[in-house]
C-alpha cells in the first residue's frame, strides 16, 4: 500500500469520525429536549390525575351526601 493510499484512508477516517461526533452531539441535544418534554408531560398527567380524583370525590359527595362520603373515604 502506497503512502498516498494510506493518507487517503486516514483522511476518510478523519472525516467519518468528525461526522460521527456531530451525529452524537445532535443525539445528545435531542435527548435533552426529549427529557424536558417528558418531564412536562409527566407534570401534566399528574395534574390531570389530581383533577380527576377531585372531581370523583365531588361527584361521590353529591351523590351520597357529604357526611356519608367522608365516612366512605376516610373509613370513619
Amino acid at each position: 500500500m502506497s503512502a498516498e493510499q494510506l493518507e487517503n484512508r486516514v483522511v476518510r477516517l478523519e472525516v467519518r469520525t468528525e461526522n460521527h461526533a456531530e451525529d452524537i452531539k445532535e443525539l445528545r441535544e435531542t435527548t435533552l429536549d426529549l427529557k424536558s418534554t417528558m418531564h412536562s408531560i409527566e407534570k401534566n398527567l399528574s395534574q390531570i390525575k389530581y383533577l380527576a380524583t377531585g372531581a370523583l370525590i365531588v361527584i361521590i359527595a353529591q351523590t351520597i351526601g357529604l357526611d356519608k362520603a367522608i365516612k366512605v373515604l376516610f373509613g370513619v
